[in-house]
């Protein structure tokens, strides 16, 4: 009979530890009320790693009250003010897609594509971060297009541009140092083509016209000059342009002459 009677107090015991932890420990029994206006208070406070325990518990506990939604924006909000960019992320990202129609899915798409491109790299490093914050960006300015965010939207969206551009740039005067022309031409189309409206485009075409001047490409080249001065008529490289243009007005010529 001992042995019943501790088995049966062993699995009482068991039950009532699962019955407690149905609850995890940072909700209050006050309720969903109290525990979200005390969540509240401590993000205003700046007191953000206790807010975000708060916060997840709430998650988990108050699943289908109405607050939900607010309480996974204050969490992705209290894991972005601690650099916490990962997990900031995944809980925006899981408002979008549990609560697509609350007013703060557009606040939260664009905090999601914002922690991507917090953690982009320096641009010589893979760039997978910064096209998901480029494509992320993109698509809020697409499906919100009149929000409190937008004009921010673009401001990131052209850096992540600029970014992606310098990654090409860097490749293209590496070649360009290696006297390999080529593929100068190859990259300078591909900014010019993907990035031309970045501060690295007006530079990538001039490299370019370099490129085909010492190639020899005399017909591709003075393309290239109208193409310059089409896209750049007060490029920083028009002076040197020019000048590449009356050395290949001066090379026709000399084949011309019998």
């Amino acid at each position: 009979m001992t042995t019943f009677r501790i088995l049966g107090v062993t699995l009482l015991l068991g039950v009532l530890f699962l019955g407690c932890a149905s609850k995890t420990r940072f909700v209050s029994d006050q309720g969903v009320e109290a525990d979200w206006a005390r969540a509240k208070s401590l993000f205003e406070r700046e007191r953000f790693y206790r807010a975000q325990q708060l916060l997840r518990d709430i998650t988990l506990n108050y699943s289908g009250s109405a607050i939900i939604d607010s309480a996974y924006f204050y969490l992705g909000l209290a894991g972005y003010e601690q650099e916490d960019y990962v997990i900031a992320a995944d809980d925006f990202r899981r408002l979008v897609q549990q609560f697509p129609s609350s007013p703060l899915a557009a606040g939260a798409a664009y905090y999601e594509s914002l922690c991507q491109f917090e953690q982009t790299p320096d641009y010589r490093l893979d760039q997978s971060f910064t096209e998901q914050a480029f494509n992320g960006f993109q698509r809020f300015l697409e499906e919100y297009p009149q929000n409190a965010y937008t004009d921010s939207a673009y401001v990131y969206l052209a850096k992540c541009r600029e970014k992606l551009a310098r990654k090409e740039f860097a490749a293209l005067k590496l070649y360009l140092k290696l006297e390999e022309y080529a593929s100068v031409v190859i990259y300078s189309d591909a900014i010019l083509a993907d990035y031309y409206d970045t501060s690295y485009a007006d530079e990538a075409a001039f490299d370019k016209i370099r490129a085909l001047h010492k190639l020899e490409e005399l017909e591709r080249t003075r393309m290239a000059i109208a193409d310059y001065y089409r896209r750049f008529p007060s490029g920083k490289y028009s002076g040197a342009v020019r000048s590449i243009e009356r050395q290949v007005g001066a090379s026709e010529s000399q084949a011309l002459t019998p």
